[in-house]
């Protein structure tokens, strides 16, 4: 059947992760028809972990061993590998809620002429400021892709929770670029796809009932680290689109205290904690605007992503 559903993870060396993530997927109401793990040569115990549980688990489970380099490559062999026409890509390190599938289900049900469902993601850490710092930054830019659950910016595509109907990919000869793996290891692979497939005039919604929690990052290195490679990432993108140069996120101290205020009314975050959030995202913040003056220059990032 055309409707029938894939569902790809890609992991290395996180097996205790991986093994989170599938249990929430073997959890939910209702069951993929495939799940398919990519692993990028892991050198833990994810092979026996999905050996076992292709002896335990109600769904054909499809385990590759991949050793090729960068995002790119590793993300075109899941979707290679899927065997269905809609290919669901969800993160190791991510937990689905348990009306992921079903969701995903209606969405493509309900709307036969679209080509890719984009998903709602949470933090698994609710209560660390910097898990939080994280998800507001990356929720509110892709909020401003969406109009009334149509996306309408698809660079805001992201792997974390996504479901690509495969008919229109192939149709369409695309696939994530594997020219750009030689920067950032290929980051930002998924909004370039998402850009293609804007290009080739491809329809996109979000259903915010199809939840995920990704695990943040939960102390400052990582936080600032993981920052600092997204704003790389977007660079190289940026270049090869002609997209306008992408602070983390424009935003006035005035937005920026309503958006922590919220957050601290929801989930109960002493004042300690929601002037922490504040502060932590104006660095990144001012962070942002550093960085070009000390690290890049345009004919640089030209030069390592050609069109």
């Amino acid at each position: 059947m055309t409707n029938q559903l894939s569902v790809v993870i890609v992991t290395k060396n996180r097996a205790d992760e991986l093994s989170h993530c599938l249990g929430s997927l073997l959890s939910n109401d209702i069951l993929p028809d495939e799940i398919v793990v990519v692993d990028n040569n892991s050198t833990d115990k994810t092979k026996q972990l999905i050996e076992g549980l292709k002896i335990q688990a109600k769904v054909k489970v499809n385990y590759v061993f991949f050793d090729g380099k960068g995002y790119p490559a590793i993300y075109n062999k899941g979707l290679q590998i899927a065997k269905n026409n809609w290919v669901a890509f969800i993160d190791d390190d991510c937990v689905a809620d348990s009306s992921w599938v079903s969701e995903i289900n209606k969405s493509i049900n309900k709307n036969p002429n679209i080509d890719v469902v984009m998903g709602w993601c949470g933090t698994y850490f609710s209560q660390n400021v910097y898990s939080q710092a994280t998800i507001l930054f990356d929720n509110e830019w892709k909020r401003r892709g969406i109009n009334d659950f149509k996306v309408i910016d698809f660079e805001i595509l992201d792997n974390k929770n996504i479901v690509y109907k495969k008919d229109f990919l192939n149709k369409n000869f695309l696939e994530y670029d594997e020219k750009r793996s030689k920067y950032q290891n290929g980051a930002a692979e998924d909004s370039d796809l998402g850009m293609q497939i804007q290009q080739a005039n491809g329809k996109a919604i979000f259903n915010n009932r199809m939840k995920v929690l990704h695990k943040d990052p939960q102390n400052w290195i990582w936080y600032m680290k993981k920052n600092i490679t997204s704003w790389k990432s977007y660079q190289s993108l940026s270049y090869k689109w002609d997209l306008p140069r992408r602070e983390t996120m424009k935003l006035s101290s005035k937005s920026l205290k309503v958006l922590v205020g919220d957050i601290g009314n929801k989930l109960s975050l002493s004042l300690f904690n929601r002037m922490k959030l504040f502060f932590i995202c104006k660095q990144v913040m001012i962070l942002t605007r550093i960085l070009p003056i000390l690290y890049f220059n345009k004919k640089y990032n030209q030069s390592l992503n050609e069109k």
